[in-house]
């Protein structure tokens, strides 16, 4: 029997009595060597955080002609394809922003917009300024002003936690972006469903990071239906078709879906079976196996009880997650910030420092078009070895060995064949 047959076999054991709640038989340490054997990365970095962004908050003091201020990923003046990190209504001249960037970027552009629409100016500011003030500002005539979009993350999960996987992170990938209506009180998430990599059921929802149920108003789909409209099944694991759920402690939760496989392929099953295939992960398509589908999206009017909570909420905080069955029980793979949140599952029963390693189930990158692996392939690997790095994502390899560089890895692909 090879060692890695053994690994499995004993953590298998450990993780059953752990679900058993036979806590007497779980063996910590084998658990993550195990983890550590089957994860991609060989010396990984310990202190890692899988942070890719950064978030600040901005106080800005304007005159009366400016009506709202955006904090923007780059200059619309010069630049396509800029997005709106932040946006705010002044009130009592002055507003206040939160927004997230990448660790690579380090400078922002702050817009002034008028009460009727049109653009009075921009200003480049380095991360990290707490104060601007915008009372002189000039208006620029003549400029040609680029249209600007929702910033948009891409949110990549492996759907067998506590297990290791074979981490392409494709399982379940989520697009998501955030944007702003004329109210203050309201923020929009839009919902895209892009991939399951899987073949067993996943649910998804999203923490708003740690805000109250109370203080969330309601929660509305912009123009359209729930994602899983008509659902055949009981929703066992959502529990409910609510846009709205109270987490275990009092968390608001918003409510994706009850199965990712019924989204993507809703007005294909009419029969109500749901058939389990991986979707947009393989090339071509093979009869009950795998499929090529359009993305399915919506978009979600959260509406705050207080403005505050609404224009300070930043990405680093949005925490969009998956539920997926192990052992009988429900689990929840969350952002590694949350890793160890039971938000609507109690999974861990106080004993989360049980599976208190470094990896992560899931992976933010803050890129909208983000290009995800095919099935099977790993990001990036490293063997220690022989020095191999291999992927089509090499850098993500050496990011996992030292957080502090190549924070830019998935910019770099050099085996697009890899992708999809």
């Amino acid at each position: 029997m090879t060692q890695k047959k053994l690994l499995t076999l004993v953590a298998a054991g450990l993780l059953v009595a752990m679900t058993a709640c036979e806590k007497e038989k779980f063996d910590k340490q084998r658990y993550n060597e195990y983890v550590d054997y089957e994860f991609m990365i060989d010396n990984m970095d310990m202190s890692h955080q899988w942070q890719l962004t950064h978030s600040d908050t901005l106080t800005v003091k304007t005159p009366d002609a400016v009506h709202k201020v955006q904090i923007l990923t780059d200059n619309p003046i010069n630049t396509t394809n800029v997005e709106v990190a932040a946006e705010a209504v002044c009130y009592g001249n002055e507003a206040v922003l939160a927004y997230t960037i990448p660790n690579t970027q380090s400078t922002v552009y702050l817009s002034a917009i008028a009460t009727n629409g049109n653009f009075l100016g921009i200003r480049k500011l380095t991360y990290g300024t707490k104060e601007l003030d915008l009372t002189d500002i000039q208006q620029t005539e003549g400029s040609n002003i680029n249209i600007t979009t929702p910033q948009t993350f891409t949110y990549l999960y492996e759907e067998n936690f506590p297990e290791p996987g074979d981490f392409d992170y494709n399982d379940l990938v989520l697009r998501v972006g955030k944007g702003y209506t004329e109210s203050s009180y309201d923020l929009l998430l839009t919902v895209t469903v892009a991939a399951a990599g899987a073949v067993k059921q996943i649910a998804a929802g999203i923490n708003l990071g740690g805000v109250s149920y109370d203080e969330v108003s309601k929660v509305e789909i912009v123009g359209g239906d729930i994602m899983d409209k008509d659902y055949p099944l009981p929703r066992r694991i959502m529990g409910s078709s609510d846009l709205l759920l109270r987490g275990r402690n009092g968390e608001a939760v918003v409510n994706l879906f009850e199965d990712a496989h019924w989204v993507l392929l809703s007005g294909s099953d009419t029969n109500g079976s749901i058939t389990r295939m991986l979707l947009n992960t393989v090339r071509g398509e093979t009869e009950f196996r795998s499929a090529s589908v359009s993305p399915v999206s919506r978009t979600y009017r959260i509406t705050f009880r207080h403005r505050e909570t609404a224009r300070l909420l930043s990405f680093d905080q949005i925490d969009p997650f998956i539920l997926e069955e192990y052992n009988g029980s429900v689990w929840e793979v969350h952002t590694y910030p949350y890793k160890f949140n039971d938000v609507l599952k109690d999974i861990f029963r106080g004993n989360q420092s049980a599976y208190d390693n470094h990896v992560s189930w899931c992976i933010v990158v803050p890129q909208k078009d983000f290009r995800y692996p095919i099935e099977g392939m790993s990001l990036g690997t490293y063997n220690k070895e022989n020095g191999e790095v291999f992927g089509p994502y090499p850098d993500f390899a050496n990011w996992m060995k030292n957080h502090f560089s190549y924070n830019n890895w998935y910019t770099n692909a050099t085996h697009p064949q890899l992708l999809y």
